[in-house]
Order: C-alpha cells, then structure tokens, then sequence
C-alpha cells in the first residue's frame, strides 16, 4: 500500500480521527509527522506512534498562520528529505450560529482554519511533491456539505469551499503525479459528535444520549462509523490502492446518504 521509506504529514492531531489517521500511517510503517497546537495531544499520540515502533517528527502548529504551515513542511524536508502524504485533519467545528444572525469576524475565524489554514499547507507541500515526483493529499471534509444542517452556515460554507479548491487542485497538480482527494465526514463516534448531539438534541427536546441512539438506528450499517473506521478511507486514499483516484470527495457516514 506504502513505500518503504514514505513520509506523511497529519495535521489535527487529536483524540479522533487525528489520532487514527496517524496510527493507521504508523501500523503500515510509514514515516509521521504530527502536527497541532495542543502539545499534551501531541505528545499522547507520539507515544502511542513510538510503541508501535515509529520514530515521530512532532511540530507544534497553528494551520491559521501560514508561517507555522510552511514551518511545518520545511522541518518534515529537513528531518525526512521528502513529504509523500499530506492529511489536512485539523479543522473549526463552527459557531452555531443562524446564518441570518453571522458574526462576521466568527465567519473569518473559522475560515482562517478551515478554508485557508489548507491553502497554507498545499501552498507549501506542492512544491516539495513536485520536486519529488508525486504525492497525495486528503482534504478531510464534512458532509455538512451535502446535508447543510441549521446554525452551520459558516461550517458548511467553509467546507464547501474546500471541496471546490480540492477539486481544482487535483486538475492542476496532477500533471506532477499529485493526487487531491477528500472525504465526507458524517457523524463520527465519540467525542466531537457530542456538541452536535447536545444541540440537535435540545431542538427536539431529547438528550444527547438519545440523539445519538436514534441517529444509530437511522442509518443502514445501524452504527456510526468510529474514527479508525473513517481513517481507513483516508489511507486508502492515500496508498497505491488509489493510483487512479484524484478529485473525488468519498462520504463516509455508514450510509447517511447515497450518492
């Protein structure tokens, strides 16, 4: 699935779906570089990555600035000498607000992070894949783009806009070898469902608990996905197995919708 010497960069490291990509990569002996502003989130999952016998790069970075991005990129060359994968994880959960009621500078903020805070990094790593003769790039994504819940307006458009930029990257850089894709998130289990669940939930008058089971029984495979199920679309996007895949957005959501 992955060279012997293949180095990727995973951004948003956290304890989701951050976490799972990162471990997926290090289980199949891939090279890591960890990359978010938290340093006890990621020290935890550098750990975890060295038990499984990797040797992480670990960089504390704030994807809204485009310095810390192109530092980023500049120490994984320095330490690496190459950059095959880029996972842009990291992301704004939203200020669920009506769009009718915005708070522009919230709607910068979290386009800072969302949109350009990828913009940034693809900025920098391009070049360095070029030089080198490919590369891939997964673009996490949300299916807020497709479904545009209540009081995500600034979410969802953000997230829209990132899947039309990932759609032209993949026709300009493909001629380099560099493969653009992106994934459609729907509700992943644990910790990062439960804002959305307290809020959807308290619109129906019902528990976040009861949201969640209710949500489980709605879909088709009756679960939602974990977070290390939802990585493995991300490493097949990223491995040999998907040579022939670029400027595709995979949802991801036990069955949530059908395309």
């Amino acid at each position: 699935m992955f060279g012997d010497q293949d180095v990727a960069v995973v951004t948003g490291i956290g304890p989701g779906m951050g976490r799972s990509i990162a471990l997926g990569f290090a289980r199949r002996g891939v090279d890591l570089v960890l990359a978010a502003r938290r340093p006890a989130l990621l020290d935890s999952v550098a750990d975890e990555v060295r038990a499984l016998g990797g040797d992480p790069l670990v960089v504390r970075t704030d994807i809204s600035d485009r310095d810390s991005c192109h530092a980023l990129i500049d120490a994984t060359v320095e330490r690496f000498g190459r950059i095959d994968h880029l996972v842009q994880n990291a992301h704004h959960e939203g200020d669920w607000r009506p769009v009718a009621e915005p708070d522009v500078d919230s709607w910068r903020a979290i386009f800072d992070i969302n949109l350009y805070g990828a913009l940034y990094l693809v900025e920098a790593a391009v070049p360095k894949m070029r030089d080198a003769g490919g590369g891939s790039i997964v673009l996490v994504n949300s299916g807020a783009v497709l479904s545009n819940p209540a009081k995500l307006g600034a979410y969802t458009a953000s997230k829209a806009a990132l899947a039309g930029a990932a759609r032209t990257l993949a026709v300009e850089v493909g001629e380099w070898g560099i493969r653009v894709n992106g994934v459609f998130l729907g509700g992943v289990a644990g910790d990062n469902i439960l804002h959305a669940a307290e809020a959807q939930g308290a619109a129906l008058g019902i528990t976040a608990e009861e949201w969640i089971a209710q949500r489980n029984a709605s879909l088709p495979l009756r679960h939602m996905p974990t977070p290390d199920e939802c990585a493995g679309t991300v490493l097949f996007l990223c491995s040999d197995l998907a040579a022939a895949v670029t400027g595709q957005h995979i949802s991801v959501n036990g069955g949530q919708w059908t395309t």
